[in-house]
C-alpha cells in the first residue's frame, strides 16, 4: 500500500493509479463549472489546524484535481473521501469504486501533522508511506494543496463535505 497514492486523491492525491479510468469532459452545450482555487495562506499552523479538522473532525471531498498539468475527475474519486480528525489521524475512505493499482483497499488510516506555521502537511511522518503536501491556500471551506508523485506536478482543491 502506497499512501502517497491516497494523498495524492485527496491532496495530491492518487489519480495515477486509475489506468482505465477517463476524465470527465463536458459534452457539448454542457456547462463546465468553475472553482476559484483558494490563495490566503494560515496566518500560523493554529489556525491551519482549526481550519483542517475544525476543532474535532471535518470530512473533505475533492473538487478538482491536476496531475502534471491535465486536469478533470476520475470517476474512481468522485466517492473518495478524507476525515481528518484534531488528534493528527486521519480516515481515508477510498469509497465504492476503488481505482486499482496501489488504490487497492476501501479504508485506509494514518497520521498528520502541520509544520511550517501550516505551509505543509505531512501525513504518516515516519513511515514508508510519508508524504508532504505544500498548502497553496485555505479559506471559506477550501483547500488547496500542491506537491509531487514520481516526479509529476499535482495541485488538489478539496471542499469540506
Amino acid at each position: 500500500m502506497n499512501f502517497r497514492i491516497l494523498i495524492l486523491s485527496f491532496v495530491l492525491v492518487g489519480t495515477w493509479a486509475c489506468e482505465n479510468t477517463q476524465l470527465d469532459q463536458p459534452t457539448e452545450g454542457e456547462e463546465q463549472m468553475v472553482i476559484i482555487e483558494p490563495t490566503t495562506l494560515p496566518a500560523s499552523a493554529a489556525e491551519f489546524e482549526q481550519a483542517f479538522h475544525g476543532g474535532s473532525e471535518r470530512e473533505w471531498r475533492a473538487m478538482s484535481f491536476t496531475l502534471a498539468g491535465f486536469s478533470g475527475f476520475q470517476d474512481c474519486r468522485l466517492d473518495d473521501m478524507m476525515i481528518i480528525n484534531n488528534d493528527g489521524t486521519y480516515r481515508y475512505d477510498g469509497g465504492s469504486t476503488l481505482c486499482g493499482a496501489e488504490d487497492d483497499q476501501r479504508i485506509k488510516t494514518g497520521t498528520w501533522e502541520v509544520i511550517n506555521d501550516g505551509r505543509n502537511i505531512v501525513f504518516d511522518a515516519g513511515t514508508v508511506n510519508e508524504y508532504t503536501a505544500d498548502v497553496t491556500g485555505i479559506e471559506n471551506d477550501m483547500l488547496a494543496v500542491s506537491g509531487q508523485y514520481i516526479g509529476l506536478a499535482i495541485r488538489g482543491i478539496y471542499q469540506v463535505n
